[in-house]
């Protein structure tokens, strides 16, 4: 008759297994955004040349144009509306802890 013996879980044991899944998920996650960010890269310089021959030319630079500086304004004023945000926050989080 075979005595089974209890398998001794420790600390470091667990701790290398949670490490080993936390890596590889790591790991994958970022082969996941690398490749769907390459397919949108793909997708758009795709799109842009077919639209570029297919249509008008000077329609389609104006296009471009006029969405380059719109987002070229969102960007700038978001990230400035998001810095005074945070500022503001700070200030505010500094009243409250002199009272």
């Amino acid at each position: 008759m075979r005595i089974k013996r209890k398998k001794i879980i420790t600390k470091d044991k667990v701790m290398k297994l949670v490490e080993g899944t936390a890596s590889k998920t790591v790991k994958v996650t970022l082969t996941m955004v690398k490749a769907i960010f390459f397919l949108i890269i793909i997708y758009t310089v795709i799109v842009s040349i077919y639209l570029f021959f297919a249509s008008n030319q000077e329609q389609f630079l104006t296009n471009i144009a006029t969405i380059s500086v719109g987002g070229f304004w969102a960007f700038f004023l978001g990230y400035f509306g998001w810095r005074m945000g945070k500022t503001l926050e700070d200030y505010l989080h500094s009243i409250r802890r002199r009272k």
